[in-house]
């Protein structure tokens, strides 16, 4: 009789766990898809450069689906803090296909469909993969911008699923580096982007091949367009226009970085002729500089962030300056700051000299301002004779 129980019990499992297997196996019905959506950019400074994320549609057994990994909770407690470190978590996020129109079409953003080729069995792993990925334990991750975000991790959800044939880089005569792709999407906001710019460092200047330039959700969208299965099947069986492009970015202004420091850097070399006003610029300069050393600096060596890490850009925004600058005011200020900019000068010459061979691309922007850190390094060195006074400070 125990016998018989037991056996009984054994049967019951197997019929339950192989009911389990197969209402797994029929969550989607022959009529399901699967779409890369992809965004373009917004007005935001998040939204500059796209976005991307995966629809699940069954219209058999009502599935509407958008799998969104770039999302963050706000109530996150320290948020800002862990934004700035890099160690703001991002999460998956899912929605009805409606919610995701509405907050783009709300902004002007296209929004393009792209219907991937699969089997059956190659949706039923996606989506599987999909379903675990959505569990409350596993929806969080540690955002990267360059290698971790909302477009990488379909890039590898896909790698890893279908085994792609993502075909020839077509851009592989460019050799476009990270910071080439990151400047395309900012020339109609300058300072912005030589904000950004100033704060990537040497990782940002590694060539991005095809596979690490799908970071960007255009480049994403583009390697899938002529991406390939291992049987020579296109992965992109029907492409489509969700949303119309109504937002277009400005042409930017004709007041660059460029243009407005370099009338900085000549009134910094004419401000020279009048003692008061040469101290008074040299102080402007190097606060600026300094206080742009301490985000440089903070942003390297105490966040997570990898492109912000390796910045030769503080060799020239070193935030030394604001304790040298203001140093060179007293009444006594010693040898000591007169050694100092005399160090600021040869670093600024450097760099200036070696400025195409630097294994950093530095925005054109920062040359005046290099330009000028030598010019106001070299009067408060004692190294050149001008109409301002040697033995008086700079500030």
């Amino acid at each position: 009789m125990k016998h018989r129980s037991s056996t009984v019990l054994i049967l019951a499992l197997l019929v339950l766990f192989s009911g389990h297997k197969a209402a797994q196996a029929s969550r989607l019905s022959p009529e399901a898809q699967i779409s890369l959506l992809t965004a373009g950019p917004g007005e935001d400074l998040y939204a500059v450069f796209g976005h991307s994320a995966l629809w699940v549609y069954d219209p058999v057994n009502d599935i509407d689906e958008v799998y969104n990994w770039g999302t963050f909770d706000f109530d996150t407690p320290n948020f800002y803090s862990k934004f700035l470190q890099g160690r703001l978590l991002y999460q998956l996020s899912v929605s009805p296909i409606r919610n995701f129109l509405f907050s783009y079409d709300r902004s002007g953003r296209w929004i393009e469909q792209q219907r991937l080729n699969l089997t059956a069995a190659e949706k039923q792993r996606i989506d599987e993969f999909l379903q675990v990925n959505r569990r409350p334990e596993n929806i969080h991750y540690l955002y990267d911008f360059f290698y971790d975000n909302c477009a990488t991790r379909i890039r590898d959800l896909l790698d890893q699923e279908l085994n792609l044939d993502w075909g020839p880089d077509p851009h592989q005569d460019e050799q476009r580096t990270f910071r080439d792709l990151v400047a395309l999407y900012v020339t109609h906001i300058p300072w912005t982007g030589f904000g950004i710019d100033i704060l990537l460092g040497m990782p940002s200047d590694k060539v991005a091949d095809q596979w690490h330039a799908m970071f960007i959700p255009d480049e994403l969208f583009e390697s899938v367009q002529s991406a390939r299965h291992a049987d020579g099947r296109l992965l992109v069986e029907a492409h489509a226009e969700l949303l119309p492009e109504q937002y277009i970015p400005g042409e930017g202004t004709i007041f660059t970085p460029a243009l407005i420091l370099w009338i900085f850097f000549i009134l910094g070399v004419i401000s020279l002729r009048r003692i008061r006003l040469a101290h008074l610029f040299a102080k402007v300069h190097f606060t600026i500089l300094g206080l742009l050393g301490l985000i440089v600096f903070f942003m390297w060596f105490l966040s997570d962030h990898i492109a912000t890490g390796m910045n030769l850009d503080l060799l020239w925004t070193l935030p030394t300056h604001l304790y040298f600058v203001y140093r060179t005011g007293t009444e006594k200020p010693g040898r000591l700051p007169g050694l100092y900019f005399k160090v600021v000068l040869i670093i600024s010459l450097i760099l200036l000299v070696t400025w195409p061979l630097n294994p950093q691309d530095f925005h054109p922007a920062a040359f005046p301002l290099i330009a000028l850190s030598a010019v106001m390094a070299a009067v408060a060195g004692n190294l050149i004779k001008t109409p301002v006074s040697v033995s008086s400070p700079l500030v």
